[in-house]
């Protein structure tokens, strides 16, 4: 089995630019396809791919530190769970029970957080999109009223 940091270096090489791979230029409708797929990957690879690497290593950052953020807290809920139930007294289980519960509130702090990147990435690619390859290539929201049926809603318009 492959060893986790020879994974991570095999990621970065593929999410690298071409010229590292030793590809040639990839046309505009490829290149903003590709990095529209690698950001709806992982947050900041798109970025990447457009060589905008502040923004690449920001999202990137963040939702790493949200990922690892989840696993420290569902770790300690799991172990705060097994001591809530070997409790000897009902006092013990109590504490032990609201240190779950704590726990698994930050856990899905951090999961709402992670999301909470990944939609900030796509926004950001989306808006650069836009500014660079202009306003045939973009996402679109479209609010709308029906007057027979007295409905509102929202239609989303993505061209690519």
């Amino acid at each position: 089995m492959p060893r986790p940091w020879a994974l991570l270096l095999l990621a970065v090489l593929l999410a690298g630019p071409p010229v590292l791979r030793g590809e040639e230029k990839p046309p505009e409708d490829a290149r903003l396809r590709r990095a529209l797929e690698r950001s709806l990957l992982f947050p900041g690879l798109g970025q990447l791919v457009e060589k905008q690497y502040v923004k690449a290593a920001f999202f990137a950052a963040m939702e790493v530190f949200c990922l690892v953020q989840v696993s420290r807290s569902a770790r300690a809920g799991n172990d705060a769970y097994r001591r809530y139930r070997g409790a000897a007294d009902g006092d013990a289980a109590a504490a032990w029970r609201r240190e779950t519960e704590r726990c698994d509130r930050r856990r899905n702090t951090a999961i709402l957080g992670a999301a909470g990147v990944w939609v900030l990435n796509m926004v950001d690619m989306f808006t650069f999109a836009k500014k660079k390859y202009g306003r045939e290539r973009s996402l679109a929201l479209h609010p709308f009223y029906h007057h027979e049926t007295q409905a509102y809603g929202a239609g989303v318009t993505c061209r690519f």
